[in-house]
């Protein structure tokens, strides 16, 4: 998924609804369940922007549902 702030674009993947690599802004977040990333991120006004169905799945599945944001 990648999620933008008002000044980056980052790419964070999961896996199994816990963070498995995420790009240098955000790499502190490796090893974070979708819950927390989602909850920074709806904190901070981030956008989450799935870039496959899979995400968003996994997303769903784990309970966690952020706010829709435009694609």
């Amino acid at each position: 998924m990648r999620i933008i702030g008002s000044n980056f674009s980052v790419i964070v993947s999961a896996r199994n609804g816990v963070v498995t690599a995420a790009d240098r802004p955000v790499r502190y977040m490796k090893g974070w369940p979708l819950a927390r990333v989602l909850a920074l991120a709806k904190r901070w006004d981030w956008k989450i922007q799935y870039l496959n169905e899979a995400e968003r799945k996994q997303v769903e599945e784990s309970g966690d549902r952020p706010q829709r944001q435009p694609a």
